[in-house]
């Protein structure tokens, strides 16, 4: 899993909420209730840095939640998104790899997926902002 934080601004309007993330370009959307509101950000969150990270650009670095301003019918919350649900396809490429005996070992007395362990690791390597 490859989670990421954003912080989002919730504007409070006549049908609802509307939504958007200061440091992300075109992650807007809405939802009629704050339960909503958080499954639409975490979505269109998720939807625009999957874009962007298969497009090969820089992931926006997250403005400190404490560093935005709001006005008096809005509000700042952080939203999250496991991004390997959003990035590129999932169809599986084999690959042959060789890695220390010692890791191997312990990879299996951890019970760990390798390739979900590889996959999530070369993952977090792309969403590093400013990388």
């Amino acid at each position: 899993m490859s989670l990421v934080v954003y912080p989002a601004i919730f504007e409070e309007d006549p049908v609802g909420y509307g939504i958007f993330f200061p440091d992300v370009e075109g992650a807007v959307t809405q939802g009629s209730d704050l339960n909503e509101g958080m499954e639409m950000a975490s979505d269109a969150l998720g939807i625009m840095l999957g874009d962007l990270i298969d497009r090969g650009e820089t992931v926006p670095t997250p403005t400190a939640i404490k560093d935005l301003v709001v006005s008096e019918n809005q509000f700042a919350t952080l939203v999250s998104v496991d991004l390997s649900e959003y990035v590129g396809s999932t169809n599986p490429v084999k690959k042959t790899l060789t890695i220390p005996q010692w890791a191997d070992k312990l990879g299996k007395d951890l019970h760990l997926n390798f390739s979900q362990t590889l996959t999530d690791a070369i993952l977090s390597k792309s969403i590093k902002p400013g990388h």
